[in-house]
């Protein structure tokens, strides 16, 4: 509760400021005034320099506020500033082309308020500050400041009343300062945006924060990139599109630890096996774009039903071991994918698929089904057996005949021909055993071996 009425009093001191700067114009004839009544200097379009002689030395140290407005200066000394005017207690610059400010304020200086705004200043001494102990209003904004040293920083959070609002901070750069800033004190910190791409015009401490992550947590071997940041169209939240790569780095699994929110992960021309690491470690349900090419997977059977297969929009597996595929869990997987079926995309060629009658036929259906979403079917093909005449056969080009078919070969094996030989003495035995009950029931004669039978 206290930070909430310290944020509006912060916010109505501003909002009044704002109305005075409103109201207050820069003259459009070049020239300095000296104002005796409210102790003001004021020049337009230029400097101090020859007008100030004018005055007598109780008119100089009578002056409280400088005023500078439309100032066509590269470079700007304050110090001259504070030894022409040693009892200022305010200074304000504005409008014009300063791009950088040099020097710092004399050690017995009082100001109190100082305003260097809508200048285009891309640079500040980090000793500037740090020679105003007195300060209580700081207003940098509307320049082309791009970050904060960690010692401005430092020197900003002391003074009360601060706006560095309207820069162009480039959030390409290193951004731990950011988090530094003390947002009860500075105006809006929160509503300061990145300023060019490619981040532009998205939230400077959200993407600070986001950075931070991918730095923090990035695996030692890989390298971490927040390539953008989105909003989530159904919450819109923003959402960090992370990209760690971790390709040809020779893991033999995957990496223990991710980024938050990682979304694309690089793992190819690796030596991993298995796939087990998608369904056991949290840390992989947000990946949505994996790319597992030249590894030793000889099975995605631990997939099915998972959570990440029926939520995943791209898969890539070429050049890896698999034989064979569980065509029905993949099928499920794609039919509830809710990235189906513009945004799905498969790869699986390279792989040595076995073609025999028991997979291919549910492997082309699935082919033929999902063709839009498996980008390299012509890259599909079987694996080369000795004699057989699919090897290296594109796989969704197969007729059923030529992978369901007998065998061409009718060598009868020893077994075979045992089975031959004891089927046809059980035959003759009981055409045998027929003939003698016939001929017994005609004569009445028993048959001969009978006879002989002692």
């Amino acid at each position: 509760m206290a930070n909430y009425y310290l944020n509006n009093k912060i916010n109505v001191f501003w909002a009044l400021l704002l109305t005075v700067q409103i109201c207050k114009c820069c003259n459009s004839v070049p020239g300095c005034l000296y104002y005796s009544n409210s102790r003001k200097y004021s020049c337009s379009g230029t400097l101090w320099k020859d007008k100030v002689d004018n005055l007598n030395i109780e008119e100089k140290e009578s002056i409280r506020t400088l005023e500078i407005c439309n100032l066509k200066k590269e470079f700007l000394n304050v110090h001259k500033a504070s030894i022409r005017f040693p009892y200022l207690t305010n200074v304000t610059i504005w409008q014009g082309n300063v791009s950088t400010i040099t020097g710092t304020f004399s050690s017995s200086n009082q100001i109190k308020v100082l305003q260097l705004r809508s200048l285009g200043i891309t640079h500040l001494p980090s000793k500037l500050l740090s020679s105003l102990p007195n300060l209580e209003v700081l207003d940098l904004s509307g320049n082309g400041l791009q970050l904060l040293d960690n010692k401005t920083v430092q020197e900003i959070n002391r003074i009360p009343k601060s706006n560095i609002s309207y820069n162009q901070w480039n959030c390409s750069l290193n951004l731990d300062w950011t988090l530094k800033l003390d947002e009860k004190i500075i105006k809006n910190v929160n509503d300061f945006n990145c300023y060019e791409k490619p981040y532009k015009g998205k939230p400077l401490i959200s993407i600070a924060h986001f950075k931070k992550n991918v730095q923090m947590n990035c695996p030692s071997k890989c390298d971490c990139t927040l390539s953008d940041v989105v909003r989530d169209p159904s919450n819109f939240k923003l959402e960090p599109i992370i990209e760690v790569n971790c390709s040809a780095r020779n893991f033999i699994d995957f990496p223990s630890v991710l980024p938050e929110k990682t979304k694309i992960l690089l793992l190819d021309r690796n030596n991993i096996q298995s796939l087990t690491p998608l369904i056991s470690n949290p840390i992989y349900k947000d990946i949505q774009d994996l790319n597992l090419d030249n590894n030793f997977i000889d099975s995605i059977e631990d997939l099915e039903g998972s959570y990440w297969f029926l939520h995943f929009r791209s898969l890539s597996l070429r050049n890896n071991q698999l034989l064979q595929l569980p065509t029905y869990a993949l099928d499920n997987a794609l039919q509830l994918n809710p990235n189906m079926p513009a945004a799905v995309r498969l790869f699986l060629g390279g792989n040595p698929w076995k073609c025999d009658c028991a997979f291919i036929p549910s492997f082309q259906d699935l082919l033929r089904k999902y063709e839009s979403q498996i980008f390299d079917i012509d890259e599909i093909k079987c694996s080369y057996v000795k004699g057989d005449t699919n090897s290296y056969s594109l796989i969704s080009e197969l007729s059923r005949s030529a992978v369901c078919r007998l065998p061409s070969d009718y060598s009868i094996h020893t077994l075979d021909l045992v089975n031959g030989v004891l089927a046809s003495l059980i035959v003759l035995i009981l055409a045998k055993l027929a003939y003698d009950y016939y001929h017994f029931k005609k004569t009445g004669r028993l048959p001969w071996i009978v006879t002989k039978i002692p």
